[in-house]
């Protein structure tokens, strides 16, 4: 018999599985544009060289909502970047983020851009690899990016737009 957690654990399973967008059924076309928003929470590290001054690391998870197929549907993402502040603006921002879809395919891609502490961001990013239906995957575009509320001290929260297009072989 089975408990009563274990019964509302199967139920919500089942619910989300129902309710869960296709994955990539359909094939994805060979060409087309990005254009998604992700919502991130963050964790940085800090090295503060003075008022406004800082050398910043981070690590961003966040999620891509929008329903639908091929590279502009659900999806998580995994980013690891870093820049150095001066004045509480840079100019040297770079990383790379790890996306993951529903079907376990994945894309790989590369950023850099500038912006200023608890403000807007902005820069351009390409795809550097992918696997599953997403192998071979080419193409890039822009982006923009703004700080939201910090939901706790150690903890940094933004939504960013990107657009561009991609191309499969």
């Amino acid at each position: 018999m089975f408990s009563r957690q274990q019964q509302l654990f199967a139920i919500s399973t089942s619910i989300c599985l129902l309710l869960s967008p296709p994955t990539f059924a359909q094939e994805i076309p060979k060409e087309g544009l990005v254009d998604f928003e992700v919502t991130a929470i963050g964790e940085a590290t800090i090295l503060a060289a003075g008022q406004g001054t800082l050398q910043l690391n981070y690590v961003v998870n966040g999620l891509r909502s929008k329903h639908g197929e091929g590279v502009n549907g659900i999806a998580s993402m995994h980013c690891v970047g870093a820049a150095s502040v001066f004045d509480g603006k840079w100019d040297n921002e770079s990383g790379l983020c790890s996306t993951t879809y529903p079907d376990g395919s994945t894309t790989m891609t590369q950023y850099s851009g500038s912006g200023a502490l608890g403000g807007l961001a902005e820069g351009s990013w390409s795809f550097i690899g992918g696997t599953g239906a997403l192998a071979g995957i080419t193409g890039g575009g822009s982006y923009t990016r703004i700080s939201g509320p910090n939901p706790s001290e150690s903890r940094s929260s933004s939504r960013s737009t990107v657009t561009g297009n991609y191309k499969l072989p």
